[in-house]
């Protein structure tokens, strides 16, 4: 997972305690303990699994339940099928099944047990796809108001331009951080200056811009225009933003790289400040007053004037995530180049074998992901590579590039898509995330074997049988985890980022299935939909704008400062958080001066030893937004509303 940490200022470290401890509150008397009920507050599909869940603070022989809708009650039925203990309070879960409700319509859940009733929030049965599609344009608007530069949207949250002094930035030898994410030393300029001007804000505490996340992010944008053409009027725009900003970063004439814009952390003594140490709107940094006696003064030249990292040194090979990533994401714009006629579908082919070229895949040791690397401490690129050879090998079918080439290309794939299987998915491994990209590859991998058909040489070609099963293993890994959650999270609760692996997982599926898998994952990966979208623990949606309950508080600096903090009016529709997470990541929450305090909801009863959650604008583990996790619910909403 990210490791983020706001500074702590003055008093911080005791305003923080207040305001935690505004939203967890006192324990109840177990015999006032209520009985809660968790759904999905957005949409059921009308066919498929269904399943709603009861929290009891004690077993009972079974529990009663009524689904009702407009025109009264429609199922009634009684559930013996518990499905383990929450925590201390909520000892007993029940599993409420209601597949049997078809008809689309407006319902509620009303739950009797152990002397104990309850009902649901509301929520859809049917109008997936005006649901889900809702959602998906919802995401897309989230990545418009996170734009930096001189394209920004006013009408999103009151954006302004803001960090024009990317547009000549200057470069900078890599930093180097102590353990304690401290930079150590000082920054040694080595060229420049280089336009970066544009691109995305990484996550919401803070306005650095990183490949690393926005590489993923916008190939899945690119994925969703591609595989839902015309359904999503924003999206394509939105995609072409995100991509303009990561043709800035690859210089190929000097085979020059450049992976990251601002520092997050300064030093341990603040006579170099960083990102983290203000709060307040993005145009504010090109204001600062940095020369000497000015407010905030010379500590905050690199807040101001934002340093440029590269990858490696001028013509040196570079970290495989990066260069199968923008290979995927140049190919991913040839094809959809391709489909419109335009000349730049060769060019942008041209740049994804420029850079995939230059991928280190021998001896490659740490890789690169952030400064520090702990921000995002990535491990893998097997499927990086793999991703990248996927998207070539389409852009070569979209273009019509000779056979041999499409051969080639293939069989570079493979060769990847083999090296990542090998890998293998232990218990406790990864499933499609952030830093894992093989679902997607072995995806993308198929689409483009199934539209090769007959055409290149079978020999050192990956079966599609082959590929199936790899995304069936990593589906079952997902099931195996979920067999040990009483609401059947297929990603470990408490350090895995939770949110984005459930989305992840479903969108595993959708893959599984559009390119000739079965249906026998179908139940398990709605409860991961389910799950990011209220049927947790906590009741709550990590969605913002997505059913009754949702994150109203999060660590963004542009949705606290320039939207509501009460969920409704002017809020950063879209925005994904993480959710629940590890409680020790809570220890030492800080706030910064001119974060104001918003503290939503009641949730520390539903805490257990392994997972908090808290609505809380210090609590980043929770509630701040990331491109990759919104990303992901992009994809994920996108492939629900097709199945609509």
């Amino acid at each position: 997972m990210r490791i983020r940490a706001l500074p702590l200022i003055g008093a911080a470290a005791v305003a923080a305690a207040q305001l935690l401890a505004a939203a967890g509150g006192a324990p109840a008397a177990a015999a006032a303990v209520p009985v809660q009920v968790r759904v999905n507050q957005v949409a059921y599909p009308p066919a498929g699994a269904k399943v709603a869940y009861a929290m009891l603070p004690a077993r009972v022989s079974g529990v009663s339940f009524t689904v009702a809708g407009a025109h009264g009650a429609v199922l009634r039925g009684r559930s013996g099928a518990e499905a383990g203990s929450w925590n201390s309070r909520y000892r007993a879960v029940y599993r409420l099944p209601f597949s049997a409700v078809r008809r689309p319509g407006r319902y509620r859940i009303t739950v009797t047990g152990g002397g104990r009733s309850a009902t649901s929030p509301p929520f859809t049965i049917g109008a997936t796809r005006a649901q889900y599609g809702r959602l998906v344009s919802n995401a897309v608007r989230y990545f418009t108001s996170e734009r930096d530069g001189i394209d920004v949207e006013h009408s999103v949250l009151n954006r302004e331009p803001a960090n024009l002094t990317d547009a000549s930035a200057a470069v900078y030898a890599a930093p180097k951080y102590d353990s304690d994410d401290n930079l150590v030393g000082k920054l040694s300029r080595v060229g420049g200056p280089v336009n970066v001007s544009g691109g995305w804000f990484d996550a919401g505490g803070g306005y650095e811009k990183f490949a690393y996340t926005a590489s993923y992010a916008d190939g899945l944008l690119q994925i969703a225009q591609r595989d839902f053409p015309g359904r999503y009027p924003t999206l394509g725009p939105e995609a072409r933003f995100g991509l303009s900003w990561l043709q800035k970063l690859w210089n190929p004439a000097k085979k020059t790289l450049y992976i990251q814009v601002g520092i997050g952390n300064g030093n341990a003594s603040n006579t170099i400040q960083g990102d983290y140490n203000f709060w307040f709107l993005p145009q504010a940094e090109d204001r600062l007053n940095v020369t000497a006696g000015g407010n905030p003064g010379p500590s905050a030249y690199y807040v101001k004037y934002r340093p440029v990292f590269t990858a490696a040194p001028p013509g040196q090979q570079v970290s495989p995530e990066f260069a199968g990533r923008f290979a995927a994401d140049f190919g991913l714009a040839a094809q959809l180049d391709s489909r419109a006629g335009a000349p730049r579908a060769a060019h942008m082919l041209t740049l994804a074998r420029g850079i995939y070229a230059m991928a280190k895949t021998a001896h490659v040791g740490k890789i690169v992901t952030t400064f520090p690397n702990d921000y995002y401490g990535g491990t893998e690129w097997t499927s990086d590579m793999l991703w990248g050879a996927a998207e070539l090998a389409l852009a070569d079918e979209a273009l019509h590039a000779p056979a041999a080439r499409l051969r080639a290309d293939l069989r570079t794939a493979s060769r990847w898509a083999r090296a990542y299987i090998a890998q293998g998915h232990p218990a406790g491994g990864d499933t499609l995330n952030l830093y894992d990209n093989g679902a997607l590859g072995e995806g993308e991998l198929l689409r483009a074997l199934r539209q090769a058909g007959r055409q290149p040489s079978a020999a050192g070609l990956i079966t599609r049988r082959a590929l199936l099963a790899d995304l069936a293993v990593q589906l079952r890994r997902g099931e195996g985890q979920a067999s040990g959650d009483p609401f059947g999270l297929g990603a470990q609760l408490g350090g895995s980022d939770a949110t984005p692996h459930a989305f992840g997982l479903y969108i595993t599926d959708a893959l599984y299935q559009q390119y000739g898998g079965g249906g026998q994952f179908a139940a398990f990966a709605q409860q991961q939909l389910n799950f990011a979208l209220g049927a947790n623990g906590w009741g709550t949606t990590f969605v913002v704008g997505a059913g009754r309950a949702f994150p109203h508080c999060m660590q963004s600096e542009i949705a606290n400062l320039a939207g509501s903090l009460t969920g409704t009016g002017r809020i950063q529709l879209g925005a994904v958080t993480d959710g629940p997470s590890s409680p020790s990541n809570f220890a030492g929450l800080g706030t910064v001066s001119g974060m104001r305090v918003c503290s939503a909801g009641r949730f520390g009863p539903f805490d257990t030893k392994s997972a908090q959650y808290e609505d809380n604008v210090v609590a980043w583990p929770s509630v701040e937004p990331a491109d990759d996790y919104t990303a992901n619910s992009l994809l994920a909403f996108a492939f629900a509303a097709a199945r609509g």
